[in-house]
């Protein structure tokens, strides 16, 4: 049986930044990365949009540089599923048959896509996006004057339409729920990121979802439930991701949407923690339990893991925040808008650069901002982190030229 220090599963984001911190801090200690893919740590946001479009390299999506491992002395097993865990005897089971022993655990394996349970959703040409591979067969199929049908319009939606549409690909994208973005932004912000792409070429269907994948065998169009046939090359589908908790349930950790974790990123048992999209934790800005699927939430938790696995006591302290890019639109969110109960829009919808600020008596709890200076975005954070009261500023924070730093 193999033995470790510090075992890594999950070959993301959140695993990458923990190893530097474990290493910062030991650099003699044996450590171990096991990771289903077949590659190195990588960053997914470029994966529908950069890298989907060709403009990047995938050496340039690397988290940190091929040789930082081998330079680091990190073993990595790639390829290779962790299918077992007892956390009695602290050894993983993996899929070549191989068991590892460690002295502490951190499980980092994030979300998998929600698969349509709808007649064709295994057919060729129906794809999900996750995963660089996921992003290289869905480029290799994106072709000028091809057609394309995008079921979903979250985030990973929208950037996937704006790139396909921008290598010539006619684009459609089918949304179960009312609007764009449908769970996070307001009518307003969702018809204007609607039409704004619409100008794009881009087409909607809204209140309507799928029904079937029509084709023998290879996806050629798709039925909704409102009876529309639409024609397609491809359809990609994006409808969210569920965490994969299945190593942390065999091991008999506490679940509950994602594993739950302490400030410290501790699971229920005190050699193991967990980090990114899979973990539920606590908040400490808004006061509540959350799952969140960001990249700096990923940063920041594998930085926290890692710290605290080698013995630098830090707790979870980040505002979350997410960033995207459709076509030229640049966006910045930060906060927590589920709970709200007034939102100010500062600057020009119109113009095409402004701020949406949400507030909830009184409080900013979050900004999603389009187009806009980025030295605003550290102020709107401390507003949201220091609880103040802005009920009385509400005619100066919908005037861009007003500093929002005087009220600080």
């Amino acid at each position: 049986m193999k033995s470790t220090t510090y075992l890594l599963v999950g070959g993301g984001l959140a695993s990458a930044e923990a190893i530097k911190q474990i290493r910062r801090l030991n650099d003699s200690a044996r450590v171990t990365l096991v990771a289903d893919e077949d590659h190195l740590p990588y960053n997914r946001p470029p994966l529908s949009k950069g890298y989907l479009r060709g403009e990047e390299q995938r050496e340039n999506i690397l988290v940190s540089p091929a040789d930082f491992y081998a330079e680091n002395a990190v073993e990595t097993v790639l390829g290779v599923t962790v299918q077992g865990l007892d956390p009695a005897q602290a050894t993983v089971s993996l899929s070549n048959g191989d068991s590892i022993h460690y002295e502490k655990l951190l499980i980092a394996t994030g979300g998998s896509p929600v698969r349509l349970k709808v007649p064709g959703a295994d057919n060729a040409g129906a794809y999900y996006l996750r995963s660089v591979d996921d992003a290289e067969a869905i480029a290799a199929e994106a072709r000028d004057g091809r057609q394309a049908v995008i079921v979903g319009a979250g985030f990973i939606g929208m950037e996937v339409a704006a790139s396909l549409t921008q290598k010539g690909v006619k684009v459609t994208v089918l949304e179960a729920l009312p609007r764009v973005w449908p769970l996070f932004a307001d009518d307003s912000l969702a018809d204007f990121v609607r039409r704004y792409c619409e100008e794009r070429g881009v087409t909607f269907h809204t209140g309507d979802a799928v029904e079937a994948f029509l084709g023998d065998g290879r996806v050629t169009s798709v039925r909704t439930r409102s009876g529309r046939e639409l024609p397609c090359d491809f359809a990609c589908i994006g409808v969210g991701i569920r965490p994969r908790v299945e190593l942390a349930v065999a091991g008999g950790l506490k679940t509950d949407n994602g594993i739950v974790v302490d400030e410290r990123m501790h699971t229920s048992h005190p050699n193991i923690y967990a980090a990114g999209d899979v973990v539920n934790y606590p908040d400490p800005v808004f006061g509540k339990r959350r799952r969140v699927e960001h990249w700096g939430h990923a940063e920041h938790t594998g930085q926290v893991a890692g710290m605290n696995m080698a013995g630098e006591e830090t707790s979870y302290d980040l505002l979350t925040y997410v960033w995207s890019d459709i076509f030229d639109l640049h966006v910045e969110f930060a906060g927590d808008e589920a709970e709200h109960d007034q939102s100010i829009v500062r600057g020009d919808m119109a113009a095409g650069s402004f701020t949406i600020l949400y507030l909830k008596d009184g409080l900013l709890r979050a900004y999603f901002a389009v187009n806009t200076p980025a030295r605003e975005y550290p102020i709107f954070q401390r507003l949201i982190k220091r609880k103040k009261d802005l009920a009385g500023s509400v005619a100066e924070l919908q005037d861009p030229s007003f500093s929002v730093r005087s009220l600080l």
